[in-house]
């Protein structure tokens, strides 16, 4: 098969049934561009206007609601029943209104009344991805099972191609939605998100902006230095805020799992194998835990052995030969080193987490002899994945609708 033909493409499109009502999406513009296709298509199309606004709605699609947000269930139940609504979408699951509406639905179809729940969520097999799922993403996603079911399911012969991403100028819509948003004070989350931004979080943001190119001169000779001598062990920070830390670990913050590793590292680390940490790119502007690193390190006595560094190419790291395996709590940065067959140990919930993939001994164990990855597996578990959640698109850029949904009058 020629390679123009492996554009990877979800296994089933979704059809759409009937009236449709969308929450809260990813910042920017893309729900309101999906709500332009399904009203093309003549799907009645309806938006819960929280006052954290999203732009591109009509006035006629737009449902106003300000009240106590955790009175937000019963209005729903209301709009439900009142629009024939069949089809919710949402961007994430760990919003209160989001919360509420993937057990609202769960009641109504105990009841006989079925309503979808769609679920966007960044791409698990990133840069070119988009995640749609139907009941819960990351750490409540539907494909957290065992080995035996992948091990049934089929394999490519070839990996896909997929389409990348070109210069995205709708990004501009996420700045402007992203400043209206810090200056809402309206609750819509338990504990800080990046959908309930703060005022002083467009600081952080121009700071992470401009320390992007700052760590780029100043950590150029540690990148080099990083790739061209010793093992190595990659260990992988996650947003400080994250909901995959805080929901989907029994680690409270990125410095518990920092503390851990270390800890575990130092009571096997061989003469010459080092522990590299990356920070995450979108958390640069917000924290820095060099001091912390530097700290722990003394105390376990290994300081010469781990690096921190904020910027460096993954794909550099994992076709290094230094590279002996990656350490993360659940990050989508898994995938990526499974599809490269570099070990990986999950400490959290992610469903790549599981024998045969990521290693399940304990974490020093780990450091001593690394299990490898079984490639077929991954194969079969990479391959369900992206054929039935993944869609070769982006929120700001290019998103095949056409290729995602379907129509009953177009059936």
């Amino acid at each position: 098969m020629k390679k123009k033909d492996k554009k990877p493409k979800l296994k089933k499109k979704i059809l759409i049934e009937g009236s449709v009502l969308l929450l809260v999406g990813p910042i920017g513009t893309f729900f309101s561009r999906l709500a332009n296709f399904l009203e093309n298509n003549n799907v009645k199309t309806y938006k819960i206007s929280f006052p954290l606004y999203e732009y591109g709605f009509s006035k006629k699609s737009r449902l106003n609601y300000d009240d106590d947000i955790l009175k937000f269930k019963d209005f729903l139940e209301r709009i439900i029943i009142q629009k024939k609504i069949k089809h919710i979408f949402m961007y994430g699951n760990v919003l209160i209104p989001h919360k509420q509406s993937i057990n609202l639905c769960d009641e109504l179809e105990r009841k006989g009344y079925l309503v979808n729940t769609h679920i966007f969520e960044l791409g698990y097999l990133r840069p070119n991805f988009v995640t749609l799922e139907d009941k819960g993403v990351n750490y409540n996603s539907s494909f957290i099972l065992n080995s035996d079911f992948y091990n049934k399911q089929s394999a490519f012969k070839e990996y896909p191609i997929p389409v990348k991403q070109s210069l995205r100028i709708r990004k501009i819509w996420k700045l402007v939605t992203f400043i209206n948003h810090c200056f809402k004070n309206y609750k819509i989350v338990d504990f800080e998100h990046k959908l309930q931004p703060k005022p002083i979080y467009i600081w952080f943001q121009l700071k992470g902006f401009f320390l992007k190119f700052f760590y780029r001169i100043t950590e150029k000779k540690l990148k080099k230095d990083i790739l061209s001598h010793d093992p190595f062990f990659l260990v992988i920070l996650q947003v400080e805020t994250d909901s995959q830390i805080i929901n989907g670990s029994k680690f409270g913050n990125n410095s518990e799992f920092i503390y851990k590793v270390i800890k575990e590292f130092s009571r096997v680390t061989s003469t010459n194998t080092k522990l590299v940490i990356k920070h995450h790119p979108r958390d640069r502007g917000y924290n820095n835990f060099s001091k912390f690193i530097l700290k722990t390190s003394k105390e376990f006595n290994i300081s010469d052995k781990v690096y921190y560094i904020h910027d460096i190419a993954l794909s550099k790291i994992f076709r290094s030969n230094l590279c002996k395996g990656t350490v993360l709590i659940n990050s989508t940065v898994g995938y990526q080193s499974l599809f490269h067959s570099v070990p990986v140990k999950a400490t959290g919930i992610a469903p790549y987490n599981i024998e045969g993939l990521a290693d399940q001994k304990n974490l020093s164990s780990f450091f001593v002899s690394p299990q490898k990855v079984n490639k077929l597996l991954f194969n079969k578990f990479y391959k369900c994945i992206l054929e039935n959640s993944q869609i070769n698109g982006n929120f700001d850029g290019y998103f095949p609708f056409e290729d995602t949904f379907i129509f009953l009058n177009k059936i």
